[in-house]
């Protein structure tokens, strides 16, 4: 008996922890995903950084990450869609194949870890941007598109979407003068721009994806569009 007891201790302390920490690990207020997106130029880093620093300033644990990359094999997915796109190497689908490839590897390691443990996410674009850019832009099939992203983050999908929404002239002032940073998709043709706009403000129309749009007027001030991302994203954290 008494060997039995010494061979089941072990066990028995294992379970034991096991059930402790299941148990913790759900006490844990899951996290808040809050996906940021706009054309080039709408200031989609800068508002990030704001909210970044409001959150954290609050002691509202927080961490931001962009799509596509956030870790470093998807990072490398990025550079070479980026070069690809440079050297016309790639159409529509294929974009669409290696941008959800890249979130197949960073979203479980950049947000779903995360936002288990209650850590909020604020992401510099997501699957809503591969809709707009290669679905409105570039005519790949938008059906398509939200199927396979409901296979790639079929666990969680962002609690809001914050749409910087500006015009297709402040989209080219803007990065005429602050450049693209290597970015192709800044370099397309006006009538990219007018697609991706449109497909944007039709999105979040249709509130598509199932998801939660909330459009700010990205024409204004940093400062005040801050203040209205802040009531946003206040929002968005409370679950209402």
């Amino acid at each position: 008996m008494r060997d039995y007891h010494s061979k089941c201790l072990p066990l028995f302390s294992f379970l034991t922890k096991r059930i402790f920490f299941n148990i913790i690990h759900a006490m844990v207020e899951r996290g808040k995903w809050i996906d940021f997106e706009g054309v080039g130029g709408s200031g989609k880093s800068t508002q990030i950084k704001f909210t970044h620093s409001a959150l954290d300033a609050q002691g509202i644990p927080v961490v931001s990450t962009r799509e596509p990359g956030g870790i470093p094999e998807a990072e490398s997915i990025r550079e070479l869609v980026f070069h690809l796109k440079h050297e016309g190497a790639v159409n529509a689908d294929h974009q669409v194949a290696f941008f959800f490839a890249a979130r197949h590897l960073s979203i479980p390691k950049a947000i779903f870890t995360p936002l288990r443990n209650g850590i909020n996410v604020l992401s510099d674009r997501s699957y809503p941007s591969t809709a707009a850019y290669q679905g409105y832009g570039e005519h790949a099939n938008l059906s398509a598109i939200e199927q396979i992203a409901n296979i790639v983050v079929n666990e969680s999908r962002p609690n809001g979407v914050i749409l910087l929404d500006i015009s297709l002239d402040t989209s080219i002032k803007r990065l005429n003068l602050g450049g693209t940073n290597g970015d192709p998709y800044d370099d397309e043709k006006v009538e990219y721009f007018e697609r991706v706009i449109t497909g944007y403000r039709q999105m979040a129309e249709d509130h598509w994806g199932n998801l939660n749009w909330y459009i700010i007027n990205g024409e204004q001030p940093a400062g005040l569009v801050a203040k209205e991302v802040q009531t946003v994203v206040r929002k968005i954290l409370s679950g209402k």
